[in-house]
């Protein structure tokens, strides 16, 4: 998780990874997964209040659910919870970010030239559709635009190279 604040380490990552030149990389999270969160926190919350009557209870059980909800869906959808996003100068790749730091498997791949990007600003978060009019695929990632969140930097790298 270390590197994930450095955008060197993760262009060189998705370089090695695609076997070509990459102008930005970081790392994304999956939009739809913020509703697995919220219901796993719920029930988690409720379960941890039965376990250990009391805020502690409800909190801990909270986070542990909206965790273990969160990488269910990911896993159930092929993905891990964080993304690497690199843009290429022919595409714009979404590979799995593998515990340990490196890039896993590629999970999407769209032509730049054929893609429609879109980024919209939820606070200091940015929602970022990426589809294929053609295919008719999408995706919705989030990423950092918090300068208190260490992958802020490359995230804002890889939405100035999608925005070029």
């Amino acid at each position: 998780m270390g590197h994930i604040r450095d955008a060197a380490f993760l262009t060189a990552a998705a370089s090695g990874a695609l076997g070509t030149e990459v102008e930005a990389a970081g790392i994304f999270g999956l939009q739809d997964l913020m509703w697995a969160q919220m219901a796993g926190g719920t029930l988690g919350a409720l379960g941890g209040d039965a376990l250990a009557p009391g805020a502690c209870g409800s909190a801990l059980g909270a986070a542990i659910g909206g965790r273990l909800a969160k990488e269910e869906a990911a896993r159930a959808l092929g993905m891990t919870v964080q993304l690497l996003v690199a843009v290429t100068d022919a595409h714009i790749v979404i590979l799995n970010w593998e515990t340990g730091d490196h890039a896993g498997r590629e999970v999407m791949r769209f032509a730049r030239a054929a893609a429609r990007v879109s980024v919209a600003g939820f606070g200091l978060s940015r929602i970022v559709t990426i589809a294929d009019p053609g295919s008719g695929r999408d995706i919705r990632l989030h990423a950092s635009a918090a300068p208190f969140r260490p992958q802020s930097k490359p995230d804002a790298a890889v939405l100035r190279a999608l925005a070029a």
